[in-house]
């Protein structure tokens, strides 16, 4: 199935960094049984910088949001977001992103979604993320 949609999500971890990529695919994998990680990418500091990180591909249904996971492509941004809001890099990247999944996936914009638009017993991707801001950056640029 083509995704329709694209949801955004944070790890939440408590100090926002030590967390990693790899924790959390460990967590879903060996703690959770997963075949992988749940998101199909993540964005993480890494070093002095902010990188794209590959989970699922495209066409392998994700394990992020219930009851969307076949029709939508989930994105971790590393961090807690109910702490402060994402550091512009990392925004800008997820922006650059998005920009790119909408564009090859012929989605239009609207379709940019948070976690908690799904499960309002979530903030995710947190209460500092202005997901209003995120979609409007994505279109204006």
């Amino acid at each position: 199935m083509k995704p329709t949609r694209i949801i955004l999500h944070h790890s939440l971890t408590k100090d926002s960094e030590t967390v990693s990529w790899g924790a959390i695919r460990r967590y879903h994998t060996q703690f959770l049984g997963w075949d992988d990680i749940g998101y199909h990418y993540g964005i993480e500091a890494i070093g002095q910088h902010y990188e794209i990180l590959i989970g699922r591909m495209l066409n392998i249904m994700g394990a992020h949001c219930r009851g969307h996971n076949g029709n939508s492509v989930g994105i971790c941004f590393i961090g807690n977001f109910d702490l402060a809001a994402p550091p512009k890099a990392q925004w800008d990247l997820g922006v650059k992103l998005v920009k790119g999944l909408i564009e090859i996936l012929d989605m239009p914009p609207f379709r940019i979604l948070g976690h908690n638009n799904y499960d309002s017993n979530k903030s995710c991707p947190g209460k500092y993320f202005d997901i209003t801001k995120f979609v409007k950056d994505v279109t204006d640029g």
